[in-house]
């Protein structure tokens, strides 16, 4: 009767350790391969959730573009964006006349003033030149905040953006007021969709890089 392989016999334990390797990885394939689809799944029903760090746009190829606005200074176009304040964003100035001012202005109720829009590209969730249309939106003094209820459109300039920062520049005539509202930039594309919106805008502009809002006070 043939002896057993010797345990101290270094080819035949190197044989063994990579049969038993083997078997394991054929065992825990499909098993890791179901409890990722099931992970995804779950994902896609959950939806966003208050708090989360991870993105919050769907999966999709890298082909398409990410064009986004900064919430604070500290912005990098992560979804959801947690920092505060929201209603500030540095990419939005309202200027006196149609050269961009240093800072953000209050406008004079009844005049024309001037939106300033710095529209980034690209941002985390996609790549390369995008064309779509830039919107405005605000509310009326002392008004409702809820979307798209409470928010009244202002004007809308339709934009190419190419990679880096591009400025755009729209007049705004009869400026509410006086009193205290709000104003919102919404980038709106087709290779770049706003991944879902509720009446809540603080949420709204949390979970979209592409949407910024500005508290104004008119005088």
């Amino acid at each position: 009767m043939p002896a057993s392989p010797s345990m101290g016999d270094p080819a035949m334990a190197t044989l063994g350790s990579r049969v038993r390797r083997l078997a394991l990885a054929l065992c825990a394939g499909p098993v890791l391969a179901g409890l990722l689809t099931g992970a995804t799944a779950s994902a896609a029903v959950a939806g966003p959730v208050a708090g989360a760090t991870s993105a919050a746009k769907p999966a999709r190829s890298m082909t398409v573009t990410d064009v986004w606005m900064r919430d604070t200074v500290s912005d990098v176009g992560i979804q959801p964006h947690l920092t505060n304040p929201l209603w500030a964003s540095p990419d939005i100035k309202v200027c006196p006349t149609s050269v961009e001012c240093a800072t953000s202005t209050f406008p004079v109720a009844g005049s024309t003033s001037h939106i300033f829009v710095k529209l980034r590209n690209p941002g985390p969730y996609g790549s390369g030149t995008d064309s779509g249309t830039l919107r405005f939106y605000r509310t009326s003094p002392g008004g409702s905040l809820a979307w798209p209820l409470g928010w009244v459109p202002v004007t809308s300039s339709a934009v190419t953006v190419v990679p880096g920062v591009t400025t755009v520049q729209v007049p705004w005539t009869a400026v509410p007021g006086p009193g205290h509202f709000s104003l919102l930039a919404v980038w709106e594309s087709p290779n770049d969709p706003l991944p879902f919106m509720t009446a809540d805008i603080l949420t709204n502009v949390r979970y979209n890089n592409n949407i910024a809002w500005l508290d104004l006070l008119s005088v």
